[in-house]
């Protein structure tokens, strides 16, 4: 594997599932970022992760756990030259990165033999940890997770039965892939719950007030422009410019500026929760978003 690896996906395609199974796969270390912050926080949880692993170091850990609260560079530099032929597994590691990262990381690259892997909903992220060749030592090989066809979510829901022993009709597959579209991430929840025994209508049910509640944390991010224009979109589905901007202004209720719309579209492109299609024609990430938007009024 080269020295890093990026997953760039839309919230709830499954990049967690993926990378957990990659990590678990090479015997690595995994760490969720989404509940830290900061180089710190990052240090404290790789020092926990190396105990519970028990992983060899020469390093007393107590040590770097005290040192981390001063220097959190170069106590995480230090750890890292230490580690050996290890993967390092960093899901949603836009909330750790800041200007310190790639030195951190051109370090890992010349002084270890330590490689990782990241995982990042937000385009800021890649546009930061690829920017340049001299930064990384080797640029960042990035992946984008794309949910499955129609075709091989099904393909992946048959299989899964198959293989827990759960027999599950053809048309409840169907109905299953119809409700959740190619969303990785939904379509394992789902397969864990029929497993576990729940029935499907409690499953989809179940799965309905999970994804309510992500998405509202997600549209909680966002000002009263992002979000209404993302209910814009919602509503269009594919649609130009101009065609968003002014159902955005009819749904806030006054006039908004060409900048401050272009601004707040943008943002939207760059939280992955909208493409662009071609120049001017945009369209929502995914549609599961869309529909609980449209059904729930979120």
């Amino acid at each position: 594997m080269d020295f890093g690896l990026l997953f760039l996906v839309p919230g709830r395609i499954g990049k967690t599932t993926l990378m957990r199974t990659v990590i678990n796969e090479l015997n690595g270390i995994y760490i969720a970022a989404s509940k830290i912050s900061g180089l710190k926080g990052l240090g404290l949880r790789l020092i926990d992760e190396v105990r519970r692993l028990n992983i060899k170091v020469k390093l007393n850990l107590a040590v770097p756990h005290i040192e981390i609260e001063r220097k959190p560079t170069s106590t995480i530099e230090s750890l890292i030259k230490e580690l050996g032929d290890v993967v390092i597994g960093i899901d949603e590691v836009q909330n750790i990165v800041n200007p310190r990262l790639p030195a951190l990381l051109s370090v890992a690259y010349n002084e270890s033999r330590v490689k990782f892997i990241f995982s990042g909903s937000l385009v800021g992220t890649v546009r930061l940890l690829m920017r340049s060749p001299e930064a990384l030592g080797r640029p960042l090989i990035k992946f984008e997770l794309k949910p499955f066809t129609r075709e091989q979510a099904i393909d992946f829901l048959k299989t899964g039965s198959r293989s827990c022993g759960l027999n599950i009709t053809d048309t409840e597959i169907g109905d299953a892939v119809n409700e959740f579209n190619g969303i990785v991430g939904w379509l394992t929840y789902y397969g864990s719950l029929r497993v576990s025994g729940i029935n499907y209508s409690e499953t989809v049910e179940t799965l309905t007030g999970i994804a309510r509640e992500l998405i509202k944390n997600e549209l909680s991010k966002l000002n009263k422009y992002g979000l209404t224009t993302y209910r814009a979109l919602a509503i269009l589905g594919r649609a130009r410019w101009i065609e968003i901007k002014r159902l955005t202004e009819t749904l806030i209720g006054h006039p908004i500026d060409d900048k401050t719309f272009t601004v707040n579209l943008r943002a939207l492109v760059n939280m992955y929760m909208v493409k662009e299609l071609e120049r001017g024609v945009y369209e929502p990430v995914t549609d599961t978003m869309v529909k609980i938007i449209r059904d729930y009024g979120i």
